[in-house]
């Protein structure tokens, strides 16, 4: 078995189409709706105003930006919909494990890949045709599993530590607000203190 394999013989791109009459707001994705560096996606804003078919993703498929392939726009389909033309969906084919694929191309130089293909100036877009010659790791299904598990597991952790500190940064600031704006801390009833009728006096 060789080390390494090129990308095109483990993926293909999807050639499904879906009908934009079966797309919504929370399964559309676009190059706008892609984060930046690697931090998957959010809701799409709006619909493409015409009617007719898009490009169809699955769930476990993989999501990429093509346009200004160096803001890093990668995603792991969770969910089913469709993608605009400048968003690349990857299918793994069923010998190997699409998240170990996913943690392959999550790599920053996967993307300095695509711009050494890149066709453009002001808005380059990779090359699909050499996007495919992407080198990964050729290891066992096993082994991919075994690293695909680990690796998602991180994500996790990581996810949740962020939605922790999200949580505690929107605590802070309505604790801020209470105690240095509104001047609503606990009086010594253990009452708001403005609200309460407490005037602030000058010192």
């Amino acid at each position: 078995m060789n080390k390494t394999i090129p990308l095109k013989k483990i993926a293909k791109y999807s050639g499904s189409r879906i009908s934009i009459k079966n797309v919504n707001t929370d399964n559309f994705i676009t190059t706008d709706n892609l984060l930046q560096n690697k931090l998957g996606i959010t809701k799409a804003i709006s619909l493409p105003p015409q009617d007719g078919n898009m490009t169809a993703y699955f769930n476990k498929n993989i999501l990429i930006g093509n346009i200004r392939p160096y803001l890093k726009k990668i995603w792991f389909a969770d969910r089913d919909g469709g993608n605009s033309a400048d968003v690349l969906t990857l299918q793994v084919n069923d010998e190997h494990n699409p998240k170990f694929v996913y943690y392959a191309l999550y790599r920053n130089d996967f993307f300095e890949h695509m711009m050494k293909g890149s066709k453009g100036t002001k808005m380059p877009r990779g090359d699909k045709t050499q996007i495919m010659d992407f080198i990964i790791p050729n290891i066992d299904k096993l082994s991919e599993d075994k690293i695909a598990n680990i690796l998602s597991s991180l994500d996790s952790k990581i996810e949740l530590n962020n939605k922790i500190n999200k949580e505690l940064e929107t605590m802070a600031k309505t604790l801020y607000d209470y105690w240095f704006v509104q001047f609503d801390f606990p009086d010594e009833n253990g009452k708001p203190y403005k609200s309460s009728g407490g005037k602030m006096v000058y010192n």
